[in-house]
């Protein structure tokens, strides 16, 4: 044997015996490597980097088996810049290896000034950038109180990091939908299948479950994903499924169902895998089931926090939930109060992340997140949750996410608001419009003025023109368009966090917050404003949004308390119990008209499906109520009542009362070249009314294609045959109260 070989021999013995009984040699080396996270490089080699820029060291720990609680090799990682790396390869390292972080320096942080470095080796630590998680909860991680100043590890051995290779995967591509056609509808990967029976147990509330064609409901009508397409969405909008922090559901025996506590923006959530482990390839799967169906994805994102939440004080020692970032970087990541010794706290949830300055490590995070999500997941869209926070002391708010060029192709929709304030004018003052960036935002004052339509109490017929025409709202009077385009406004009247649209025709809201109101228990009322509520939505300028099972009366009414039914954010059972898991689970049987398990549902289900399905399929047929930009507005006297002099614009064609009464409005949208002409007569009164002057705004004949107050088989005829289907209006049109009309002529 020569020398070299000899040192080589002796190397490979010493590599073994630092293992700690690894059962074949590995080596480690100083990386290059500039991504965060784990990489698969040249030679072999398996990367790691991770920010710690306060930190004095940083270990690097390798498990044989995800339940492990002590690591089978330590490799000290180097320091570079504000970050720590290192490259290992040999015997076991590659996809699928475990490994978590330890991390030492600093700790400042005490129960008077919470706020501060946070490092002890006691706690260990997972990769925030990780591609894939065990389940990361408070359990998984601590099998004690986890005090800032322990001295000995409490970790439980749960929620690793594992190495991941994305290229193994087939990539699930895009669904382009242009901004305007956007229809998006919102659900929860759970809720969606729990219940569905032609589902085998393991696949009900799972990834895997939601990618099944074939099933029914109880009646033998479409359901699971075969609905969606059957409804006519083109968009789904996946509530939270990034790993998160079931724990934190704040009572006994309740998880966190919603998922708005992220704890790796990198990993997908593991309990939604129908098999252990596989929750990575089964949400592509799911992604490109819907792509089949030409249903793009969207994910709503929480990046305005952490599942960390913030530390706290216990028997006079502060403690923390020390998943990754509060013990690898607090200072850099999370935004303190002016004093520097709290966490600032406009999220509510006791840690918001820091986006102010330039190029911060929070900014990379996020967008390294995003492009991951784009461009390995074929994720469409991002939906960004109290967005506001995006904003707090940066100047370049619609820059540092709208310029990325790695998901260029995504549309950004925000929820414009926090604890700190309701930014309604979000990216479109200061400079920003839709010609320099295309952000989207959620409006809450749709939900809020509409509702209050359907209850006869709006009564400011400029606010509702507002609304319909695609403007937004930025005040409770008339105002300033909070959009500059119309697809830049999100309309809603319903969406997870609050009641269902069915609900809040159920409930009486005390506070007025939520503007609900019970209909004076009168079920035949409930009904007409359900349809008006969904008809406005349908009918308006902008992107409408709907609540996963709106359209066939979804209830959660049978929460412990009303309480419970707008803010079910916790029922979910971590013993099983029905009673709570299905306050949010979807029950398709009143999609059949079937309210037995669901006696605070409707029985016309089916009604209100066939009705917010037609309305879906005359929106996606003509143009009317998806225009790129804002439509001319044409007074049309006499002798222009028609013809291509009004393609493309909008006239209101009749006006009730004034502001103080509720609204009487019938507005004409003019086809464009080769579109019939629609007429939309809403009525916000409690009485009928009657327009009487429809020959004035057409050369033809207005036809009846829908009246939402009528039964079903009545209430709408066919758009795509219209003329031969739906019955003459005739020179006069009753709208009966709190109801809606439309009329449909071709002028040219």
């Amino acid at each position: 044997m020569t020398r070299r070989q000899l040192r080589k021999a002796i190397l490979a013995l010493a590599l073994i015996a630092a293992g700690n009984g690894c059962a074949a040699a590995q080596e480690s080396a100083s990386s290059q490597e500039a991504r965060y996270g784990a990489h698969f490089g040249a030679g072999n080699w398996l990367d790691f980097v991770v920010y710690a820029p306060e930190a004095t060291a940083v270990d690097l720990l390798l498990y044989d088996d995800p339940r492990s609680r002590e690591a089978s090799r330590r490799v000290p990682m180097q320091r570079s810049g504000d970050d720590w790396k290192v490259k290992v390869r040999g015997a076991g390292i590659g996809h699928g290896l475990f490994y978590m972080y330890r991390a030492s320096g600093p700790r400042e942080a005490s129960p008077e000034r919470p706020r501060g470095a946070l490092f002890n080796p006691a706690y260990v630590l997972n990769d925030p950038y990780a591609y894939r998680t065990g389940n990361v909860n408070y359990e998984a991680f601590f099998s004690g109180l986890p005090f800032t100043d322990t001295t000995t590890t409490i970790y439980a051995g749960g929620g690793k990091s594992a190495v991941y290779d994305h290229s193994r995967d087939r990539f699930p591509g895009h669904v382009r939908v242009a901004p305007e056609d956007l229809i998006v509808y919102e659900l929860h990967v759970q809720d969606y299948t729990a219940t569905l029976e032609g589902l085998p147990a393991d696949r009900r509330g799972t990834y895997l479950g939601l990618t099944r064609g074939g099933l029914k409901t109880p009646g033998g009508l479409a359901a699971g994903i075969d609905h969606l397409v059957e409804l006519g969405v083109n968009a789904v909008e996946l509530m939270p499924v990034m790993e998160y922090d079931e724990q934190t559901g704040n009572e006994a025996d309740r998880l966190n169902h919603w998922g708005y506590m992220t704890t790796n923006f990198f990993a997908p959530e593991a309990r939604y895998a129908a098999r252990a482990g596989q929750q990575v390839v089964e949400l592509k799967q799911l992604v490109k089931a819907l792509h089949r169906r030409g249903i793009a994805v969207f994910m709503d994102v929480v990046y305005n926090h952490t599942g960390e939440q913030g530390p706290w004080v216990a028997d006079g020692r502060l403690a923390a939930k020390c998943f990754n970032l509060m013990c690898l970087a607090a200072d850099r990541v999370y935004r303190g109060t002016p004093d520097n010794a709290h966490y600032l706290n406009n999220t509510g949830t006791g840690n918001d992340l820091d986006f102010s300055g330039g190029q911060r490590y929070s900014k990379r995070l996020v967008n390294d997140s995003l492009a991951m999500w784009h461009q390995v997941y074929g994720i469409d869209g991002f939906r960004f949750d109290l967005a506001r926070i995006l904003a707090e002391g940066s100047d370049d708010a619609a820059d540092w996410i709208d310029n990325d060029p790695r998901f260029a192709g995504a549309h950004l929709h925000a929820e414009p608001w926090d604890l700190g304030g309701q930014w309604w004018d979000f990216m479109d003052s200061n400079g920003w419009s839709a010609d320099n960036n295309r952000w989207a935002k959620w409006l809450g004052r749709y939900r809020d003025k509409v509702r209050r339509f359907s209850q006869s109490a709006l009564k400011d017929p400029g606010a509702f023109k507002q609304l319909i025409e695609g403007r937004g709202a930025v005040s409770d009077g008339d105002g300033p368009a909070a959009s500059s385009r119309p697809w830049r406004s999100i309309n809603l009247v319903a969406v997870h966090d609050g009641y269902t649209l069915r609900d809040c025709t159920w409930f009486n809201d005390a506070d007025g917050s939520q503007n609900c109101w019970d209909s004076n228990q009168d079920e035949d009322l409930r009904r007409q404003r359900e349809k008006l509520l969904l008809g406005i939505l349908l009918t308006s300028q902008g992107v409408p949004i709907i609540l996963q099972g709106d359209e066939f009366g979804r209830t959660k009414a049978g929460a412990a308390s009303q309480e419970g039914a707008r803010n079910s954010y916790n029922y979910e059972s971590s013993s099983g119990k029905a009673a709570v898991n299905r306050v949010n689970w979807i029950d398709w049987r009143l999609k059949d008209g079937d309210n037995s398990a669901s006696p605070t549902g409707p029985r016309y289900g089916r009604e209100l499906f066939e009705w917010t399905r037609g309305l879906i399929s005359l929106r996606k047929q003509w143009s009317h109520f998806r225009r790129s930009d804002f439509a001319r507005y044409v007074h049309a006297a006499r002798d222009d009542r028609a013809g291509p002099i009004n393609d493309g614009g909008f006239s209101y064609a009749w006006e009730g009362p004034p502001g103080g009464e509720p609204s009487q409005l019938a507005v004409v949208w003019w086809g464009k070249a080769g579109e019939p002409d629609l007429m939309v007569v809403y009525n916000e009164r409690w009485e009928p009314f009657t327009v009487d002057n429809l020959r004035d705004w057409s050369r033809g004949n207005w036809q009846i294609l829908a009246r939402s107050w009528l039964g079903r088989g009545q209430d709408m005829c066919r758009p795509g045959n219209w003329r031969k289907a739906c019955p003459a209006a005739g020179d006069a049109l009753t709208v009966a109260g709190r109801s809606m009309a439309i009329l449909i002529s071709d002028n040219n």
